[in-house]
């Protein structure tokens, strides 16, 4: 019963960790846990400061993953909750059903729980379990997914805004004996005036869950990129330069040795 999730700031060596956490006892008086990444592999917790720990304390979480919803290059946290036993309110005040958690990023490393403001899919009292995030409509907004437990599962659309620009990238690799066709475990950088944004392509997210390969970044009011590094896990490097904006690009693996796409 944890999840965690590896959001990437515009530095690129601090990168922080979100864990939730439910244990046999008082869990659901026990905040997530944000640690933040000071390089050199060590950490530091800031669950309180980074404005988490409080809104945090009266929900048991499970799935935990990073979505830049407003697309303004701030990664923002999404977190499913949801009781294990079903029959907790016959000998506790808290619920079974829960209503699932939004934080909205300032760039600063502080989240605002927004969660009453975001709409009737985040209004639900579900009790939910994993989570994944795509644009499904591909209409440039970034979706989620919730499966929830004897329920139905919840397709949440994002109706953002349309005014901050964004990239994605869906990522196609030549095959053995280079990277795997799907791209899985490439890293990617994106260089947007002074902002440079990490991606990983990545085969699994937080609790049981598995999101759309594709990966996204939101660019806020930069009109271009400047540069995309994509580092293939099959060990060659490509660099793209002066990308247009507000695409789906796919980029297929420079691998002499892969088969043809």
């Amino acid at each position: 019963m944890k999840g965690w999730a590896w959001p990437f700031s515009k530095f690129i060596s601090c990168t922080p960790l979100l864990r939730s956490l439910s244990r046999p006892v008082y869990y659901q008086w026990e905040t997530d846990s944000f640690y933040h990444n000071l390089g050199d592999m060590l950490f530091t917790d800031r669950t309180y400061e980074s404005g988490i720990g409080m809104p945090s304390i009266t929900y048991l979480a499970w799935g935990t993953i990073f979505v830049d919803y407003d697309r303004d290059g701030h990664r923002d946290l999404f977190i499913t909750t949801g009781h294990h036993d079903d029959n907790v309110e016959e000998f506790d005040a808290v619920k079974y059903a829960m209503q699932n958690r939004l934080f909205a990023n300032d760039g600063r490393g502080n989240y605002r729980d927004v969660s009453d403001a975001a709409g009737p899919g985040l209004a639900l009292v579900q009790v939910s379990r994993g989570a994944v995030v795509g644009d499904y409509d591909n209409d440039a907004d970034l979706d989620l997914a919730v499966l929830n437990s004897n329920q139905p599962a919840a397709l949440l659309r994002n109706e953002g805004n349309d005014e901050n620009h964004w990239l994605s990238l869906q990522l196609v690799g030549a095959g053995a004996p280079c990277s795997n066709r799907a791209g899985i475990g490439a890293r990617v950088e994106v260089t947007a005036g002074e902002v440079v944004q990490v991606g990983e392509v990545r085969s699994g997210d937080s609790y049981l869950s598995q999101s759309d390969l594709r990966l996204f970044f939101g660019l806020g009011g930069r009109e271009r990129v400047e540069r995309v590094v994509i580092r293939w896990p099959g060990g060659t490097v490509q660099e793209l330069s002066s990308v247009a904006v507000d695409q789906i690009l796919t980029v297929q693996e420079s691998c002499a040795n892969g088969v043809s796409p």
